[in-house]
C-alpha cells in the first residue's frame, strides 16, 4: 500500500491527492505515513469495529522519510541515503558516502575535553598523556584504538602511559548474564547484604582486572566478609577493649620490644611495599592479595598470641601491645583505602586517626623503606616458628592428643632459635620443653607420654577453658570480677585447690565456693563439675 502512496507522491509532489478506498487500506495508509511498527499499527486500530466509517473523509499528511522494507521509520543505512534536505543556499543536501566512525569523537577526548588547541593549552599539556586509562575489553577496538591513532597522528605519542582492561562479568555458570534467565543475583541485594567494600575487594582480587571473564559467585563475596572484614573488625574491637590500658600515642614505649611486635611491624612494612609496588605497576589483583594474607597474620597469629599481653601485669609489655596494634590499624587503614574505602575510614576513625578521613592522609611512608636486615631476619625466623608449630600440631592430631593436654617435650630438627621464639613454640604446642637435634629423622618428634602430673594439668586447662566460655556466654566483660560456685567430687575439688590461684587469675574470680549448684556441666577429661558464675 505504501509503495503506491510513495509513487503517487513522486508523481504529484505538492498536490493534494484524493484516494477512494476501503477500511483496511485506509488503516494501513495512516500507519505507514507515520512510519509505525507492526505493534504500533495494531495499537492504532485498537478495539474499534471500523477504522473509518463509510463515506468518511480522513486527512493523511505524508512526507517521504527513510524507511525499511516494511515502511517502518529507520534512520540507518541504506535507508537514510535516499533522504534529501533543502539547503538555505538554494541547493539540496544529501548524506555523503564517507563518514567517521562514531568512536572518532570518543577518541578525541584527551584534547577535545580542554577545547585544545583553541584554549587551555597549559592545562592540556599538564594533563597529557594520562597516567592510565581503564575500560572494558569490548572497548579496545573502539575507544582505545581511535584515541591511540589520533594521538600518534597529532602528537607523535600515545595518549596514555598505562592501560587497565577489565573482562566481562558472567553468571556463576559461565553464561552471559540475562534478565530473561535471571541467572544472577540482584546487584542491589548483594550490596545491601554484604556491602560495597566486599564486592569491590572480590572484583579487584579476581582475574577480571586482567581482561579475563569472571563467573560471579555470591559465595566469593561472602568469603571476603567472613575472612577479611569480620576478622579485621574483631581486631579493632579487641583493641578498643584495651586501648585505655597503656600508651596509645603512636610511639612504642621504651624497653626491649616484644618479638611479636617486631614481627607484625615488619610484616606491615613488607605488605606495604608489596601493595605499593603492585599499585604503581597497576597490577590490582597483586595489590589486593597481600592484604588478606596480612589480616590472617594479624588476627590468627599476632593478636591470638598477644591476648594475654593486653591483660598483663607488666605495664610496659601491655602498653607495647596496645600501641603496636594501634599503629598497625592506622597504617593498614591507609593500605586498604583504595580497595575498601568505607572499611578503611571506619578502622581509621575508631583507631584514633587524627584527620577527618583516612582519604586525607598521605600514603604510608613505609612504602619507601626497604626492610632492614633485622626485620628480614625476624620474618624468616617467625615463618620457621609457624612451620614447626604446624608440623607438631599435625603430629598431635595423628596421636589423638588435644592441644589443651600438656606434653613433656617436642624435639625439633635444626639449629636452636632465639629464646623468645622458642617460648612461642612451647606455648603454642603446650609443651614443657623444646629440644633441638641436628640428627633427628623427622622434622619434629613429640614426647606423647602423658604422666599423671601432665594429665592433671590438662584437666585444669579443660576446666579453665569451660569457665572462660561460661563468662562469655553470661555476657561478662573482661574486667568483671565474679564468684565461682562449683559442685564436684573429691578428685575435682583437689584439682581446683591445686590450680585455684591460676584459675582465679585467668578468669577474674575473687572467690571459689564449693556447694551444690544448678549450673553448667563440665567434663574435664573424666572429672565432672557443675559450675555457676555469681556476679
Amino acid at each position: 500500500v505504501m509503495a503506491v502512496v510513495a509513487d503517487l507522491e513522486r508523481g504529484y509532489a505538492g498536490k493534494t491527492i484524493l484516494m477512494v478506498t476501503h477500511e483496511y487500506p485506509s488503516w494501513l495508509i495512516v500507519a505507514g505515513s507515520r512510519g509505525m511498527t507492526a505493534d504500533e499499527c495494531a495499537a492504532l486500530r485498537g478495539e474499534k469495529e471500523d477504522f473509518i466509517k463509510t463515506g468518511e473523509m480522513l486527512d493523511v499528511p505524508f512526507t517521504p522519510f527513510p524507511h525499511n522494507a516494511d515502511f517502518e521509520f529507520d534512520l540507518h543505512r541504506p535507508y537514510i541515503d535516499g533522504v534529501e534536505v533543502s539547503c538555505g543556499c538554494g541547493g539540496v543536501m544529501s548524506r555523503v558516502p564517507f563518514v567517521f566512525d562514531c568512536w572518532f569523537e570518543s577518541g578525541s577526548m584527551p584534547f577535545a575535553q580542554f577545547h585544545y588547541p583553541f584554549e587551555n593549552k597549559e592545562l592540556f599539556e599538564k594533563n597529557f598523556p594520562a597516567n592510565f586509562i581503564a575500560e572494558g575489553v569490548d572497548q579496545t577496538r573502539g575507544w582505545f584504538y581511535n584515541m591511540l591513532v589520533l594521538s600518534v597522528a597529532l602528537f607523535d605519542r600515545a595518549p596514555f602511559e598505562n592501560v587497565i582492561v577489565n573482562g566481562l562479568v558472567l553468571a556463576e555458570d559461565g553464561q552471559k548474564m540475562s534478565k530473561k534467565l535471571k541467572n544472577y543475583p540482584d546487584p542491589s541485594a548483594v550490596l545491601n547484604k554484604y556491602g560495597a567494600d566486599a564486592v569491590r575487594h572480590y572484583l579487584l582480587s579476581s582475574p577480571i582486572v586482567h581482561a579475563e571473564d569472571l563467573s560471579f559467585s555470591e559465595r566469593g563475596v561472602d568469603e571476603v566478609v567472613k575472612k577479611f572484614i569480620m576478622r579485621l573488625t574483631n581486631v579493632l574491637s579487641f583493641y578498643e577493649l584495651y586501648s585505655g590500658e597503656g600508651a596509645v600515642s603512636g610511639v612504642t614505649p621504651q624497653g626491649k620490644p616484644n618479638i611479636l611486635d617486631q614481627w607484625i611491624l615488619s610484616r606491615l612494612k613488607e605488605v606495604t611495599c608489596e601493595v605499593s609496588e603492585s599499585l604503581d605497576t597497576y597490577e590490582l589483583d597483586q595489590a589486593v592479595k597481600p592484604l588478606g594474607l596480612f589480616v590472617d597474620d594479624l588476627s590468627t597469629w599476632y593478636l591470638r598470641r598477644s591476648r594475654d599481653r593486653f591483660k598483663s601485669e607488666d605495664a610496659v609489655d601491655r602498653a607495647q601491645a596496645v600501641c603496636t596494634t594501634r599503629i598497625v590499624l592506622l597504617e593498614f587503614s591507609k593500605l586498604i583505602a583504595p580497595v575498601m574505602p568505607f572499611l578503611a575510614d571506619h578502622i581509621y576513625g575508631r583507631a584514633g586517626g587524627e584527620k577527618e578521613s583516612v582519604h586525607l592522609e598521605r600514603w604510608s611512608q613505609m612504602s619507601a623503606a626497604v626492610c632492614a636486615d633485622h626485620e628480614v631476619s625476624v620474618l624468616k625466623e617467625m615463618s620457621e616458628v609457624r612451620r614447626i608449630v604446624s608440623l607438631a600440631l599435625e603430629a598431635r592430631a595423628k596421636a589423638g592428643i588435644k592441644v589443651r593436654q600438656p606434653l613433656a617435650s617436642v624435639t625439633v630438627r635444626g639449629t636452636q632459635l632465639d629464646a623468645s621464639l622458642v617460648s612461642i613454640i612451647a606455648d603454642e604446642l603446650n609443651v614443657k620443653e623444646v629440644k633441638w637435634s641436628a640428627g633427628l629423622a623427622e622434622e619434629v618428634e613429640l614426647d606423647v607420654v602423658v604422666t599423671q602430673e601432665l594429665k592433671r594439668e590438662g584437666q585444669f586447662r579443660e576446666l579453665s577453658r569451660a569457665v572462660q566460655e561460661l563468662r562469655k556466654k553470661t555476657g561478662l566483660t573482661p574486667s568483671d570480677v565474679v564468684t565461682l560456685e562449683i559442685a564436684t567430687n573429691d578428685e575435682g575439688r583437689a584439682l581446683v585447690e591445686t590450680f585455684g590461684a591460676n584459675l582465679k587469675k585467668i578468669s577474674l574470680i575473687k572467690e571459689i565456693v564449693f556447694k551444690e549448684v544448678h549450673g553448667e556441666p563440665i567434663d574435664a577429661n573424666g572429672i565432672l563439675f557443675t559450675v555457676a558464675i555469681i556476679e
